[in-house]
């Protein structure tokens, strides 16, 4: 129970690499206030993880409306008074051509994958500054060292602009108590990666040295760690979770 008396929130939880995060952080003792766009995932995962006793509030929202993550982050807080951690994990990634994305594409990537990272860490930062600490944990991906390969000319460049954002965000906050980190993961099986799976495997699995894509779990279990007290001591850094298909330099 490495999380007893946490609070988390986590966004995009509804699937995927946010859903498996919530179900570790709750089974370690966290009450988590999972949040997505869609109602139906949170809703089905907060009923689960309730039946096992843990504390899991379901909440809908768009997180790159401004208005609507300060909703977020007030409710938060009012059911459980305190917010320990958030981990910024909502993103999208439509597959086109280079030259097939239109200007709105780019505007709906960024507004997600970079912009719902920033609004959210900048609602909940007052708190956390208060409480004198708190811990942040953004999602990015393995394409900002690469270049990308199936995400996409915007994804692959939201992704690289999360790393700069932690960097700022862990100077600016590291005075009050308040790590953040990001993870970067490679090639993983989730729903919004499922098609191109299978497309483009026998590309990428022979430059994977761990040989296998990952799991869902993988991730859950470094926002773990980051989020715990074995993390006390880092701030600033990008996890690389991808079985070495990029490594940084």
């Amino acid at each position: 129970m490495r999380l007893e008396g946490r609070t988390a929130i986590v966004t995009g939880a509804g699937s995927g690499f946010g859903a498996a995060m919530t179900r570790r952080f709750a089974r370690e003792g966290a009450k988590v206030f999972a949040c997505d766009w869609k109602p139906a995932g949170v809703e089905t995962l907060a009923k689960e993880l309730s039946g096992e006793g843990r504390e899991v509030r379901a909440y809908t929202l768009d997180v790159s409306k401004s208005a609507e993550v300060d909703r977020m982050i007030a409710a938060a807080t009012g059911a459980f008074g305190k917010v320990d951690i958030l981990v910024n994990n909502a993103g999208i990634s439509p597959k086109k051509e280079f030259l097939e994305y239109t200007e709105e594409d780019w505007d709906a990537v960024h507004s997600v994958n970079l912009k719902g990272q920033y609004l959210a860490a900048r609602a909940i930062c007052e708190h956390m500054m208060a409480n004198r600490g708190g811990r942040i944990v953004n999602l990015s991906s393995s394409a900002w060292r690469s270049g990308g390969f199936a995400g996409g000319v915007p994804y692959t460049a939201a992704k690289a602009g999360v790393i700069g954002l932690t960097r700022s965000l862990a100077k600016t906050l590291g005075p009050y108590g308040i790590t953040v980190n990001a993870i970067a993961p490679g090639p993983s099986a989730t729903g919004m990666t499922e098609a191109w799976l299978e497309k483009w495997s026998e590309s990428y699995l022979p430059n994977i040295p761990l040989g296998r894509v990952g799991k869902v779990e993988d991730i859950a279990n470094a926002a773990l760690f980051l989020v715990s007290d074995e993390a006390s001591y880092i701030t600033g850094i990008c996890l690389d979770v991808n079985g070495g298909i990029a490594m940084g330099g």
